[in-house]
């Protein structure tokens, strides 16, 4: 499968709330490296939206940006992300 370049680095996640959320179990990050709040967005993922609280993560799947993919495997995950336009250069 041929990666498109405006897509790296990915980073793929499990997902925290097993797909509560998310509907799938695991997520796949477009630009991983991109800042968001003077982290990047790999990092960003860790201590907030998807990775925060209850009330955090719901709010973040309610308005999830196009940076981000979900999927029942990885590949799934990185195939939903790849069939994505080209990831938006928002912050979360």
């Amino acid at each position: 499968m041929e990666t498109p370049i405006h897509h790296y680095p990915i980073a793929v996640f499990e997902d925290r709330y097993q797909g509560t959320y998310s509907q799938g179990r695991w997520l796949a990050v477009s630009q991983a490296d991109t800042p968001v709040d003077r982290i990047n967005r790999a990092g960003w993922m860790l201590a907030n939206g998807p990775f925060g609280d209850d009330v955090e993560a719901m709010a973040f799947w309610g308005a999830s940006p196009a940076w981000i993919a979900v999927g029942d495997t990885p590949e799934q995950a990185i195939a939903r992300l790849l069939k994505s336009s080209k990831p938006d250069a928002d912050g979360a």
